[in-house]
């Protein structure tokens, strides 16, 4: 359960809390309401389920507010999300390019060539760089990885 201290945002009851002559408690298990009201916190309701894609909560000191974002918030949301899908994609690019770079050093050196298909593997990196060609970076279709 949650609860606001003086109308603050509400939170878990701190682990130690001082009543109203000066005494402090610090076993959360044994507080009672009347110890848990004398020390200035009230129990909050949940806070209400709502869409972090298009709206927010608040709280006022008293309730919990969903209010919807503005445009601009919407935006900088998406384009963090755009930059997480990024770092994911250039972290798989990276898991493979070893490959790549083996294949190429064996080709230069006129050795026989281990048994990862280049052909497979530029497929796929090609695959990630086109992540972004997406339209909602929260439902990416991610390529599978050449075996």
């Amino acid at each position: 359960m949650l609860y606001s201290y003086k109308n603050q945002y509400p939170q878990e009851l701190p682990k130690r809390i001082r009543l109203s002559d000066s005494s402090t408690r610090t076993d959360s298990s044994s507080f009672t309401a009347e110890e848990i009201s004398m020390a200035g916190y009230v129990a909050v309701s949940t806070a209400p389920t709502y869409n972090n894609r298009t709206h927010k909560i608040s709280w006022d000191g008293f309730d919990w507010n969903v209010v919807g974002l503005t445009t601009s918030e919407i935006s900088a949301q998406l384009e963090h999300q755009w930059m997480i899908v990024r770092s994911e994609r250039d972290e798989s690019i990276r898991n493979v390019e070893w490959r790549i770079m083996r294949h190429q050093s064996e080709v230069r050196l006129g050795v026989t060539t281990t048994t990862d298909s280049i052909s497979d593997l530029d497929a796929y990196i090609q695959s990630l760089r086109d992540i972004t060609n997406q339209s909602d970076p929260y439902n990416i279709t991610w390529p599978t990885p050449p075996a």
